[in-house]
């Protein structure tokens, strides 16, 4: 039995303040050097989410950065799912011990509430092949995982040199959730599985798209609709009839479930001047200490800062030179940029640096956004 170092601090929540859903509670700790944190609904209905997350810097501190307002993670904890997730034990490229962190994570929360009707993975960038491995091990008589989504899986990662390997055999149902520009690694796993002739047809593992260019460029409502598609084979014993049910169209060959951000009442206060705007920040992550703001593409308008140009960023006195981007690349290392995600608010990053240590930011406190006379 692993030795378990369990340091657990529990609070309540209301998140009737929050967004108007039932009293949840918050369980942080840690298990063999792995910091994890639990949303635990007011009432379990025996499901659980476990969350793999993806690469991160071998230097970075070790975060279990879960966000209960996400609109996935919220709707299943409304409906009495538990969410979890861990730091995995160390950063870098790590497979073989997130796997081990995985199961003892899944281990702590039956000892604790007993066993789950459902446990299902949710894996990013390397947690997607996490989760694939997890779902490819052999099927015990009762699983530990019913069924997984792995979203811009990394199936091509290598651990100390060598090649991870698939089998393409997954033992419980298995959804790749994918950007268009990164196809080929899932669909080349997905075509092969299919050719397997000792492969049951509820086993085969299904492909669907997003119709955005990006990694893991996927925003909340697809990733709901994913999950839900899950949980609907699971229920039916078909990944046609559960796909058929979500409704997605077919692009290229492949289910697609893009769905456009749509845009929603403005969050931001306009300065008096009407060129910018004091805009919040609603989220830091844990991996690269970027910030999410809930300013939307047409705060910017409204301010008259077009993409491609540069803005200031006025933030604890410090004013910062900003280019409104499309993603990282679109500045050089070390420079600033803000560009709209897929649920239509904006990241504020620096490529290859931490914008919330070198501004100082923290959740809920707000910056100044303005225009310069001159765009260049």
């Amino acid at each position: 039995m692993l030795r378990r170092i369990l340091s657990l601090l529990t609070f309540l929540l209301s998140s009737a303040v929050l967004f108007g859903a039932p009293t949840f509670t918050v369980e942080n700790g840690e298990i063999t050097g792995a910091k994890f944190t639990v949303l635990v609904p007011q009432t379990w209905n025996k499901r659980v989410l476990l969350l793999a997350h993806g690469l991160r810097d071998a230097n970075r501190p070790l975060v279990a950065d879960l966000f209960p307002e996400h609109l996935a993670y919220r709707t299943l904890l409304d409906e009495g799912w538990i969410v979890a997730k861990t730091s995995y034990r160390r950063n870098g490229i790590i497979v073989a011990d997130a796997i081990t962190d995985l199961d003892a994570l899944r281990a702590h929360l039956t000892g604790k509430f007993g066993v789950p009707e459902r446990v299902l993975l949710e894996g990013e960038s390397m947690g997607g092949l996490i989760v694939t491995l997890l779902v490819e091990r052999d099927r015990e008589s009762v699983p530990l995982y019913h069924g997984a989504v792995a979203i811009g899986a990394a199936l091509a990662l290598q651990e100390n040199g060598a090649s991870v390997g698939v089998s393409l055999q997954p033992r419980v149902p298995l959804i790749f959730l994918t950007n268009q520009s990164e196809l080929d690694g899932p669909r080349s796993y997905v075509q092969s599985a299919l050719r397997r002739p000792d492969l049951p047809a509820g086993l085969r593992p299904a492909l669907v798209r997003v119709s955005r260019d990006g990694h893991v460029n996927v925003n909340q409502r697809e990733r709901l609709a994913a999950l839900r598609s899950l949980n609907d084979w699971l229920d039916q014993g078909s990944p046609a009839v559960a796909l058929a049910k979500a409704g997605f169209p077919t692009v290229n060959g492949f289910p697609d479930a893009t769905i456009a951000a749509e845009p929603i009442p403005t969050q931001v206060t306009a300065l008096a001047a009407a060129h910018g705007f004091e805009t919040r920040v609603t989220e830091v992550s844990g991996n690269y200490g970027n910030v999410a703001l809930n300013a939307q593409p047409n705060d910017f308008v409204t301010a008259g800062i077009p993409p491609g140009t540069w803005f200031q960023l006025l933030a604890h006195g410090e004013t910062f030179r900003v280019r409104y981007g499309r993603d990282f690349s679109s500045v050089k290392r070390g420079e600033w940029v803000a560009f709209p995600n897929a649920d239509g608010f904006f990241w504020l990053a620096r490529n290859y640096g931490d914008a919330a240590a070198t501004a100082k930011l923290t959740v809920g406190e707000t910056v100044t956004i303005f225009r310069y006379d001159d765009p260049k």
